[in-house]
């Protein structure tokens, strides 16, 4: 408590317009701020990846009507709706897998450019991309997301594999 009666009294000193400022209130702020901060972006990026998901559920639906009557032949020949499930599931693991991978290969590029760059001008240093639990846990998340969403399209394709069949359309 003396600390804060040393600071009031410099703050309230008559004959000089002081200022005391706590150096480790003030860092608490200012973490708190960039905790905030931080969260927002977080939930921006979450917004993205369930709209980028939902665009590729969507692209997934589109692309199985145009195969339709490809779909229909695989199961007339023999395969089963498990196995029409399976291929739009895996396309869509696939999609999001080559995704990932260009990202962190894209990131990784733009970390070593501007390494250099940031630390001299900005005394800011960033170490390479590296593999730690939070990467791994995020990738996950987008690897279970894409697989439950994969499911729409999947589940689409699963049920109308050879319902629409066959029959020629004008």
């Amino acid at each position: 408590m003396a600390i804060f009666s040393v600071q009031r009294h410099i703050n309230q000193y008559p004959k000089e317009p002081l200022l005391a400022i706590l150096p480790g209130i003030m860092l608490t702020e200012l973490w708190q701020m960039m905790n905030s901060m931080e969260n927002t972006l977080r939930l921006i990026s979450i917004l993205v990846l369930f709209s980028s998901l939902l665009g590729l559920s969507t692209m997934l639906l589109s692309s199985i009507r145009e195969r339709q009557r490809e779909i229909a032949v695989m199961r007339a020949i023999g395969a089963s709706p498990l196995f029409v499930f399976l291929i739009i599931q895996i396309e869509a693991l696939m999609i999001a897998l080559v995704g990932i991978i260009a990202a962190i290969v894209v990131l990784s590029i733009g970390i070593l450019l501007a390494q250099s760059t940031l630390s001299e001008n900005y005394g800011i240093f960033i170490n390479h991309l590296y593999n730690n639990s939070q990467t791994s846990d995020i990738v996950g998340i987008i690897i279970l997301s894409t697989f439950i969403l994969g499911l729409i399209p999947s589940l689409s394709a699963y049920r109308m594999s050879l319902h629409y069949g066959l029959i020629e359309r004008s």
